[in-house]
């Protein structure tokens, strides 16, 4: 029987396991089954367990405390949304922790064990869906979440028109007299996930079909995360027998490396090729790429609002939202 304060003892006997399979579980190690975690978060969760650290650290802290979980290492963009987040935090004092996650599989081990150690008071996630395990985990423990850049995510969330700037690309590149176009994207490791990369394509494909020019499978190149190895793509692509005379970059980062080994193959910007990219950067800027702006900024304003509005009442959930993307032209298209 556990005592009033339960420990990680009680909750390793009531689970059937070892304190450091408690400790792997709650930490969201991926050496522990799923059938295990959810083992260990049922008995922490029935006996009321706070892990000492939570415990100590909201006792010191006496204020709200919210997660923001998104790919930081990943995209440089992120650190805009970021920024927005922080612009929009209320006058009361609230904390803020980053995670930055690579996968799917990382943050959602991480949100189902989120609601159980009560460290956060509110989470938001960013272009990272979660599967029904963790979005279980927060609706039952009452965990309040916006989510961005996840559409049909089930919580409150906001989400730009990737669709809509993938058109504006294809609209622009076709205007300039460019034919010859391709798509750079980035690799994912699951193919079938409805990420603002495949929301670009469908977007920038569906408007050369509805001109009547069919964007081939081989020119939809994907490429690791590494920017070298985006420039090794992009020299690929650029030295086939017949290039792109266009090409849409899902990242402003991967328009760069198509510019990039342009200008090392002594090739013009528009005039051999026309580079458009995504996010409207301060790399964009810096290179004179043009670009489709998203609201980054606005996004995370957003999201820390709503967040806000939900920790001060349930109830309170705004409906989701999606924001307009535009064309910023510049030189390179």
């Amino acid at each position: 029987m556990a005592g009033e304060h339960p420990t990680i003892y009680d909750v390793a006997a009531r689970a059937g396991v070892s304190i450091g399979t408690v400790s792997k579980a709650l930490n969201a190690s991926g050496k522990v089954s799923d059938q295990t975690r959810r083992r260990v978060l049922d008995a922490v969760q029935t006996l009321g367990f706070v892990p000492k650290e939570a415990a100590q650290a909201r006792a010191r802290r006496g204020s709200g405390r919210i997660g923001v979980f998104a790919p930081f290492s990943t995209y440089p963009s992120f650190g805009e949304r970021l920024s927005g987040v922080l612009a929009a935090l209320p006058p009361r004092r609230l904390d803020v922790a980053v995670f930055d996650v690579q996968s799917a599989a990382d943050s959602g081990r991480v949100l189902e064990t989120l609601p159980a150690l009560r460290s956060l008071d509110g989470v938001i996630v960013m272009s990272v869906p979660v599967g029904r395990k963790a979005a279980a985990a927060l609706r039952q423990g009452g965990l309040p979440a916006v989510f961005v850049d996840v559409p049909d995510s089930g919580f409150p969330s906001v989400t730009v028109d990737d669709q809509m700037g993938g058109r504006l690309a294809a609209g622009a590149l076709l205007a300039a007299g460019k034919r010859r176009l391709a798509f750079l994207g980035q690799r994912q490791a699951l193919g079938s996930l409805d990420s603002p990369s495949r929301r670009r394509l469908d977007g920038f494909a569906a408007a050369l079909e509805a001109a009547g020019r069919r964007l081939p499978d081989t020119s939809i190149v994907l490429t690791g995360r590494s920017f070298a190895e985006a420039v090794a793509t992009a020299e690929a692509l650029l030295d086939r027998g017949d290039p792109p005379d266009g090409v849409f970059a899902h990242t402003d980062e991967l328009a760069a490396a198509v510019h990039l080994a342009a200008r090392r193959r002594g090739l013009a910007a528009p005039g051999d090729v026309a580079i458009i990219g995504f996010d409207d950067s301060t790399l964009a800027e810096a290179l004179e790429l043009t670009t489709i702006r998203q609201p980054l900024r606005e996004s995370g304003q957003w999201a820390l609002r709503t967040l806000v509005a939900m920790m001060d009442d349930p109830a309170a959930a705004a409906p989701s939202l999606t924001l307009p993307v535009e064309l910023v032209r510049r030189r390179s298209a």
